[in-house]
């Protein structure tokens, strides 16, 4: 059975929207487990915790360097994804370290 020509058009290995959102969401999934490693961590030591950041940082930098120069829109994307992320994290971490400060 042969698919409309719009759902092989979707689905092909030249649909650079596709790859897109693949990209992203991959991205996404894989920075959001990341940063919450790094909350267990820096929950546990901090200076662990700031070694696993710069860490992060780098290869953060590296990654929407290369991201970039394939793509400035997903470049974009993934550089808000990155400030919505981290803005998260941040306000994550306060309430859980005034929350152990306070036992």
């Amino acid at each position: 059975m042969m698919y409309p020509e719009s759902l092989s058009n979707l689905i092909s290995i030249n649909n650079d929207v596709l790859w897109g959102i693949i990209l992203v969401m991959g991205h996404l999934i894989s920075t959001t487990l990341a940063l919450a490693i790094f909350s267990s961590i820096v929950l546990q030591n901090k200076k662990n915790g700031l070694l696993f950041l710069i860490l992060l940082i780098v290869m953060g930098v590296l990654t929407l360097y290369r991201v970039m120069t394939y793509s400035i829109t997903l470049g974009l994307i993934i550089g808000f994804m990155y400030i919505i992320l981290c803005i998260v994290t941040y306000f994550s971490l306060k309430k859980k370290m005034s929350r152990e400060n306070q036992l």
